[in-house]
């Protein structure tokens, strides 16, 4: 068999990466689009520059008609072209007063009847071939690219005038790669700042996670009290809640634990005390009516010691039950199986029992509980009641609840012991005894699982009552 070795992960470093990563792409995205655009609109201003260019030097020249007017022309051209490289570091691209050294990298061509008339490159062929050839155009000429543009003038029945206006791609480029990464660079400085932010404010946001981590690590089985959070967050809120239920049930689970240990300790100490000494006086006991009196009272430590077992026993599993299992339990079946059992009891004690119940009764709850509550009562009237006594068990049943009472003819309880009959471990008939003190406490526990109601009623027709109240009945 194998079993997969799921590493743990840090949901912390995993959310910091995934955020850096979204941010980083959709910043790189918003970059790949800028750069575009920008290509974009650069390419439209430089198109409508080349073609107003062209319209303007169209204009200029086709009102010349003679040859030596054009060469007049170009050496002023080539002039003031002289000059520029001459008063400027065209390295720096530094501007001077007879214009700006890119200005090389623009190139126009005069056309008449598909002749070339005037080049502003003298060494440049021509980037026309054809009067028809009007508009924009991507031409490679001794492996520079080149975008032209070429206007022809109108309604000119005589001649085939037209322009070639025309620019290196490389500027364009150049120019594009400097306008986008003008308006990008703010973004790529932008984005390490972005993400230390943002490492920042994950870092700072998860603080109640860490305070929360301490505050777990701080408790253990001695120290189980309410966690308690700094900064109390929506979602850690249900988490917090759910962990201090969890540390309230620890608490009394353990609380129950030592409280059993401290109980089994100190009540059995005594029983098995008396028992080893019983036991070593019968060893040393040669007359046989002395023998057979050590080892009555032997045989009454047991049932002293196997009652008080049977208590704490009783005692640990209704504490260990946080709520009673709510199941159709047929009382008057419980209650005869529970006075017969303990018939026997009765008959040792020379005592009458009897159960009164008209119709067979109905209610919700924890049957094995509901059966410890009635014998433990039943149990508690037969060992204390005295011989001869009358034990009655009587169901009353009405509209708003069901009371079980449990009477008996035996001598008055003093007020003192009806004050504290209910605690635990206190045994108001100390003297005849042999319990821990501890079912009248196991009843009142049991009662109060099942949102009932134990009392002992004052006495009258010389008996003692308790009543079990149940708030409903089904």
């Amino acid at each position: 068999m194998s079993f997969k070795n799921n590493k743990s992960y840090s949901i912390k470093r995993q959310l910091t990466l995934s955020v850096g990563i979204l941010v980083s792409v959709l910043l790189l995205i918003s970059l790949y689009f800028s750069f575009h655009s920008a290509k974009h609109e650069v390419e439209e201003v430089y198109d409508a520059r080349l073609g107003q260019s062209a319209k303007l030097i169209l204009l200029s020249l086709s009102l010349s008609t003679e040859e030596q007017i054009f060469a007049n022309q170009g050496e002023i051209y080539f002039e003031w072209m002289k000059d520029i490289q001459s008063m400027s570091q065209i390295e720096e691209d530094k501007a001077t007063e007879f214009g700006h050294p890119y200005e090389q990298n623009l190139v126009f061509q005069f056309y008449r009847n598909n002749q070339m008339i005037w080049s502003s490159a003298s060494d440049l062929e021509p980037l026309s071939s054809s009067f028809g050839d009007n508009g924009y155009a991507d031409i490679t000429r001794d492996g520079v690219e080149w975008r032209t543009f070429q206007l022809s003038l109108p309604k000119n029945k005589h001649k085939k005038e037209y322009v070639v206006v025309a620019e290196k791609q490389e500027i364009r480029q150049e120019i594009i790669q400097e306008i986008a990464l003008s308006t990008s660079i703010e973004q790529l400085l932008l984005l390490p700042t972005l993400l230390v932010l943002l490492f920042w404010l994950i870092d700072k946001h998860f603080k109640p996670i860490d305070d929360l981590r301490s505050a777990i690590a701080q408790r253990n089985v001695h120290r189980l009290d309410r966690i308690h959070v700094k900064d109390d967050t929506t979602e850690l809120s249900p988490l917090v809640e759910a962990l201090n239920s969890l540390l309230s049930e620890l608490e009394l689970a353990w609380q129950r634990e030592k409280r059993f240990t401290r109980a089994a300790a100190h009540e059995l100490k005594t029983p098995l005390t008396i028992l080893r000494l019983n036991v070593e006086s019968a060893l040393g006991i040669d007359d046989p009516k002395e023998l057979e009196r050590c080892l009555q009272n032997t045989l009454l430590g047991i049932e002293r010691t196997d009652r008080l077992i049977h208590q704490l026993l009783t005692l640990a599993k209704v504490d260990s039950v946080s709520e009673c299992i709510h199941e159709q339990v047929q009382l008057t079946p419980l209650l005869q199986n529970v006075v017969a059992e303990l018939a026997p009891l009765t008959l040792k004690h020379d005592q009458e029992i009897s159960l009164l119940c008209e119709k067979a009764i109905t209610l919700y709850g924890d049957s094995m509980l509901l059966e410890v509550l009635f014998r433990n009562l039943i149990d508690n009237a037969i060992r204390y009641s005295g011989p001869r006594s009358d034990i009655q068990v009587t169901v009353s049943d009405d509209e708003d609840s069901l009371k079980v009472l449990v009477a008996d003819t035996g001598p008055e309880i003093p007020l003192e012991v009806r004050n504290r009959l209910f605690e635990q471990f206190y045994r108001g008939h100390s003297a005849e005894g042999d319990g821990a003190g501890l079912g009248m406490s196991i009843c009142k526990d049991i009662v109060a699982l099942h949102c009932a109601d134990i009392e002992l009623l004052p006495r009258s027709n010389k008996q003692n009552t308790f009543v079990v109240t149940f708030p409903c009945k089904n």
